[in-house]
């Protein structure tokens, strides 16, 4: 990858991120086994990416699948690749954006709620665990230090929380619904895509406020939650309308509880 970078110019930056940069003994967070890469191109070609025959300048990589996408942190192009023996991932970030970002840290607009912030935030969870450039660091570095030093994450207040608890009701009665009808399959996947989802963002949001460690998206959760926070997020749910009617009422349940270690009680199950 940094052979492939250095000779391409279109290659502003090359940044390697995630559990392959980090530098601990501490198991929760260094890479194993089954890590992958992680890498950020600034590119002013980023189209480029758009199709794998940017891969063939890889010396020695074998390419076996390749998958253009969005990144769901960020709304950047994102590339998912398969080669022979290793897996990476590619966000790829115009140079173009980059650089606005960069003049809107030096005007330290940044420092104001809005569009930038919200920006750099997506950029700032993602690099704040640790980063290395592999090229183009004298450039770009400074900017990434900054925006660690100044941009918090995002975080989940309590209006925020509430609308994502009143969403779920009404999705429950929706659930609830398909399930009578007989449409067990949509039930299912409603209660294991999103109502799990709501749980799991609030579970990262009350461990957070706790002060203690937590990932986004219930990455590595299995590690770090106690055993009671596990069995309350995790849904299993058959094809039957019982079992699905049993993992509707075990997750409104958990967001009720949710809720109340978040907000004390202010918060009501409406129905």
């Amino acid at each position: 990858m940094m052979a492939w970078a250095v000779r391409t110019p279109a290659i502003k930056a090359l940044v390697l991120i995630g559990s392959r940069e980090r530098q601990t003994s501490d198991a929760v967070w260094r890479a194993d086994d089954q890590s992958d890469w992680d890498f950020q191109v600034i590119t002013s070609e980023p189209q480029v990416f758009a199709t794998k025959a940017w891969t063939s300048g890889l010396t020695g990589a074998e390419l076996k699948v390749y998958a253009a996408r969005v990144a769901r942190i960020g709304g950047v192009p994102k590339v998912n690749a398969i080669f022979a023996g290793a897996e990476a991932d590619f966000v790829v970030l115009p140079a173009a954006l980059m650089r606005t970002m960069k003049l809107a840290v030096a005007l330290n607009l940044h420092r104001r709620e809005g569009k930038v912030r919200r920006g750099l935030r997506d950029l700032a969870v993602v690099i704040r665990p640790g980063w290395r450039f592999l090229k183009g660091g004298e450039t770009w570095d400074p900017l990434y230090r900054r925006v660690v030093a100044d941009v918090a994450d995002a975080r989940l207040g309590d209006e925020a929380a509430r609308g994502l608890a009143d969403v779920f009701v009404c999705e429950s009665v929706w659930v609830r619904r398909k399930i009578e009808r007989g449409e067990l399959l949509t039930a299912q996947r409603m209660i294991h895509r999103e109502l799990a989802e709501t749980n799991f963002r609030l579970l990262h949001e009350l461990k957070l406020r706790r002060g203690e460690r937590s990932f986004p998206e219930a990455r590595r959760i299995e590690r770090i939650a106690a055993e009671a926070e596990l069995s309350a997020v995790s849904v299993s749910a058959t094809l039957e309308a019982e079992a699905l009617r049993a993992a509707l009422a075990k997750s409104a349940a958990t967001l009720r509880e949710l809720m109340t270690a978040l907000e004390g009680g202010s918060w009501r199950w409406p129905l």
